[in-house]
């Protein structure tokens, strides 16, 4: 970390007003922050970034001297090397800027298998945070215990399903697989059928007792929903752009249906669901040869759904969720439960980087079956290549806590831009219209001085920073409003009041 990286910093977080997912200010003019173990333990978790001492987000992100560049630096180690576990070694930077001193400090992300960090005091589940944009949330149960699973190499798909047995399996496909893998395996032939099943991880020994694995279930199971209810998936069709909105004759979903069966039979469903709720051209060539072309490419979504079926989290966190795919006039999203596993990246993805699998199981077992894995590592490049055959914008993919989200728009790239401006325009001309009513109140409410709690109060909201920054300070600057105390602007006591 260079002194240039902290004064881009800086100068990013004036030009947005806002700190960022990587950036983070604290003031400390009076002594080492109270509470600034979340965000050490926030970006260790995440992606790392830089904490800048010095900085007050409450006075316009303004330069202010710490109170003690050596003191700061002492307690900056101590919070990294005894406090936190595992130890951070973060990098320290102090430095003068705008003529004040200010101290840098940059948090790397840690190696996932030393995930989560958390502060010790407030133990694991109370301790282990995660970065939301500019925000330090503390981790949910289930982020908590993926990245324990990881590190402990827990997987998933070799689970036994105690509530069932080999009987409750489709026996003629189980022998269909194992004759195909024993060309590829000649030693598999001198095994018994049962060993083979057990080597393959279709069943497992659980109590002295065999059983069939989650793996075995979703792929050569009767009924996989038997035992495992929520493993399906929900296809909806609904009439406009967002979910809530109803069609002509008020109706809010125009198709709706839930898809059950192996993961051969959600994906065969649920393509089948797909096409029937798409639009669908008749092109006809140069040559005078008629072909229908569907509104999105058939090969992208199939991908899209295999991947989602395949590569979602099976654990028993999430075994109550299932799998939406939703259609709206402009989009599809395909929506799974889990987050990326392991080191997987969303940057990562399409890539020629190899990706961890979390359900390595049910990916060799379709891999070797040919029917729903036919070229692995190929799915998110050949997603793109036919949106790019169909002149539509590449796929998108979304990180959220706790799931994953693809986006295919049936929109080209400019018309998505004209939109989204447009969308922004009139998001902006809201907030704009809002916050002038909210000045409005504010200055009738402070014909008498108030302070900015009591302000808060009134305008029902919570946020400090949104106050102070989109309501306050802008009818100070416009000499509408005015301090009570105009010689100690940051008094604790401070109160507003009306110009007259």
């Amino acid at each position: 970390m260079e002194q240039n990286d902290v004064i881009q910093a800086i100068k990013e977080i004036r030009k947005y007003n806002s700190e960022t997912s990587t950036i983070e200010v604290k003031t400390a003019s009076n002594g080492f922050p109270k509470k600034c173990y979340d965000t050490f333990s926030s970006f260790a978790n995440k992606s790392g970034g830089i904490i800048i001492f010095g900085i007050d987000e409450e006075n316009n992100f303004a330069t202010e001297n710490v109170y003690d560049i050596k003191d700061l630096q002492k307690q900056i180690s101590s919070l990294c090397s005894d406090a936190m576990e595992p130890k951070i070694r973060a990098e320290i930077l102090p430095m003068e800027f705008e003529n004040k001193n200010i101290l840098a400090v940059k948090v790397n992300e840690l190696p996932q298998n030393k995930k989560p960090c958390y502060y010790k005091p407030r133990g694991l589940k109370g301790g282990s945070y995660t970065r939301v944009g500019d925000s330090d949330l503390i981790m949910t149960d289930y982020e908590i215990y993926a990245m324990q699973s990881y590190n402990d190499h827990i997987i998933e798909d070799k689970r036994p399903n105690k509530n069932s047995s080999i009987d409750d399996l489709n026996i003629d496909t189980l022998k269909e697989y194992i004759e195909k893998i024993k060309i590829d395996r000649p030693n598999f032939a001198k095994n018994s059928f049962e060993k083979n099943l057990k080597l393959c991880a279709i069943t497992d020994t659980a109590d002295n007792q065999v059983y069939p694995t989650l793996a075995g279930t979703l792929i050569f199971g009767e009924f996989p929903q038997s035992y495992y209810p929520q493993l399906f998936v929900a296809c909806v069709v609904v009439p406009g752009t967002k979910l809530g909105e109803t069609g002509t004759l008020g109706e809010r979903f125009i198709d709706n249906k839930r898809i059950e069966g192996t993961i051969e039979e959600m994906l065969t469903g649920t393509m089948n669901f797909l096409r029937r709720n798409m639009k669908t051209s008749v092109i006809i060539d140069e040559n005078g040869k008629r072909f229908d072309r569907t509104e999105y490419p058939i090969e992208a979504l199939r991908e899209a759904v295999a991947n989602a079926l395949i590569h979602r989290d099976y654990s028993t966190q999430t075994e109550n969720a299932y799998i939406s795919v939703y259609m709206y006039e402009d989009r599809i999203e395909i929506l799974n439960p889990g987050a990326l596993y392991g080191t997987n990246k969303l940057e990562k993805l399409g890539t020629d980087t190899i990706m961890e699998a979390r359900n390595p199981n049910i990916v060799r077992i379709l891999e070797e079956k040919g029917s729903v894995i036919e070229n692995r590592h190929s799915g998110i490049p050949t997603m793109k290549r036919e949106m790019e055959k169909y002149n539509l914008p590449d796929p998108e993919f979304y990180e959220e806590r706790g799931s994953f989200k693809v986006i295919f728009r049936n929109t080209s790239s400019q018309v998505s831009e004209q939109v989204s401006e447009q969308v922004s325009e009139q998001v902006n001309g809201q907030q704009n219209i809002m916050i002038n009513k909210y000045k409005q109140l504010v200055l009738a409410f402070c014909d008498t001085p108030k302070n900015a709690k009591e302000i808060r109060e009134h305008l029902n909201l919570k946020s400090r920073n949104y106050v102070n920054n989109k309501i306050l300070k802008p009818l100070i600057n416009e000499n509408l409003l005015e301090y009570t105390n105009k010689n100690h602007i940051r008094a604790s006591n401070q109160k507003y009041i009306t110009k007259k």
